[in-house]
């Protein structure tokens, strides 16, 4: 029993350092193979990407979810560059990002963001921009920063309020399919380790007996870019970013973040098909109208099918109200 529990130590030692080199060359080979678009920005020990362009006394910052890269919104931010200062960035762990303290949480998304753009020298009040599960986070960072928020653009978002929030069984992640109740205690499980394994290779090596990164969801984005989006949203460094570790607190985070005022607040939804009738009839009677109802200034727009003009306009909505608060 001693000699087999030395034999597993001296292959630990053997095999654990082969690993982190493995790990630093497959990091150096990601680099190489593409190139950063932004720039690192430090916020303290540790980097986050930032891309900026366009001049105009109104930030617009676009916010991801998921396993999605800050990159995810190329298609749509030079169009808003046209008439202020667009920004997207590469929340810790995803794109050229570093990665951040594991569990990451709603609350870790904030002040991540808050440290990147003071760090960056980029002046409040903000339009915020995000799609989806972004809404939460969006909410979180307003009620946390409130006097850094101009307004927010919301699309097709989530909330976290009632049963006819919840989505179909049929749409939900591996971890919620096959685990049902006890997945979130399974999850946390999971990502605590992630660190470790990421640091030693493991989930590199795991992803060479994948089929290829996970599709990563994204508005107006170029077909031919698509397989870099993947890659930069679903690789070993982004399978530690995830705020899904601590989900469940996030949401109540949610819950507890208040409204936005009178800020001006534009959603915009769209049914989808994949959610089923009933989901997508929730959504439009309960579920959007309840988040508009989170501004006085709120406003619902419905159209069949996302598009960048739809949220270009209402981009444009927001900044227009910012510049006469009697509207």
């Amino acid at each position: 029993m001693r000699k087999l529990a030395l034999q597993i130590g001296l292959g630990l030692l053997i095999l654990i350092p082969g690993g982190v080199i493995f790990e630093k060359i497959g990091q150096r080979r990601d680099l190489r193979r593409y190139p950063q678009i932004g720039k690192s920005v430090d916020i303290g020990g540790r980097t986050l990407n930032l891309y900026c362009s366009g001049e105009g006394a109104r930030t617009v910052i676009f916010q991801t979810f998921g396993h999605a890269s800050g990159y995810s919104w190329i298609g749509i931010q030079p169009e808003v560059a046209k008439f202020t200062r667009a920004c997207w960035y590469d929340r810790a762990g995803y794109g050229w990002s570093e990665p951040g303290p594991m569990p990451a949480t709603y609350q870790s998304v904030a002040s991540d963001l808050h440290a990147l753009l003071q760090a960056a020298a980029l002046p409040p009040p903000y339009v915020l921009v995000g799609a989806n599960a972004a809404a939460l986070h969006i909410r979180l960072y307003n009620s946390l920063y409130p006097d850094e928020v101009g307004g927010a653009v919301l699309v097709n978002a989530l909330d976290v309020e009632g049963p006819e929030a919840a989505v179909p069984d049929s749409t939900k992640g591996p971890w919620d399919r096959h685990f049902g109740s006890i997945a979130p205690r399974i999850r946390g499980t999971a990502c605590l380790a992630f660190p470790a394994m990421a640091g030693v290779g493991l989930l590199r090596v795991a992803g060479l007996f994948q089929k290829g990164p996970r599709g990563t969801p994204a508005i107006g984005f170029p077909a031919e870019q698509q397989a870099k989006l993947d890659e930069l949203s679903d690789n070993a460094t982004a399978a530690r970013g995830g705020e899904g570790c601590d989900r469940e607190e996030g949401m109540e985070e949610v819950r507890n973040a208040g409204n936005f005022g009178n800020r001006p607040l534009v959603l915009i939804f769209s049914p989808d098909r994949r959610m089923g009738a009933a989901w997508n009839e929730a959504q439009i009677n309960e579920v959007q109208p309840r988040l508009t109802k989170l501004s006085s200034r709120g406003r619902l727009v419905s159209v069949e099918g996302v598009t960048p003009e739809a949220i270009v306009t209402a981009i444009r909505d927001v900044m227009a109200a910012l510049e006469n608060p009697a509207r």
